[in-house]
């Protein structure tokens, strides 16, 4: 005599605790992870030469393919150009225009700009 055995009836599969380890590992993240606030530099296009004249800036900044920053046409270390820009608006320099030269990273472009700012220049000029 053959007896049958009971199958076991299925239950439905619970997702609650599936819902809940995801929801933490969403938690997890969040707080783990670092939000960085990007500044932002300003800059501003260079005065448009009128028919009357052209309008020369006090101070001319040169970036160049290499790196090299060159200030009024001689060449200044990235550690001596904060020192070099101020005793330039001291003696009386209100407004600088920094040339990008092609090939010229925006990376060395940005950091000359927040050089001329913490110098004291309030009127930077950007060109190419």
């Amino acid at each position: 005599m053959r007896i049958a055995a009971k199958r076991k009836k299925r239950s439905a599969l619970s997702v609650t605790s599936l819902i809940d380890v995801i929801f933490l590992l969403l938690l997890f993240f969040m707080l783990t992870s670092t939000f960085v606030r990007h500044q932002e530099v300003q800059i501003a296009a260079p005065a448009p030469q009128g028919a009357s004249g052209r309008s020369v800036p006090d101070v001319l900044m040169r970036t160049e393919a290499d790196g090299a920053i060159a200030v009024n046409g001689e060449a200044i270390s990235a550690s001596d150009l904060v020192e070099r820009l101020a005793a330039l608006h001291a003696a009386g320099g209100t407004t600088l225009l920094v040339k990008a030269s092609e090939g010229s990273d925006s990376q060395t472009l940005v950091g000359a700009v927040e050089a001329a700012r913490r110098a004291g220049f309030a009127t930077i000029s950007v060109a190419d």
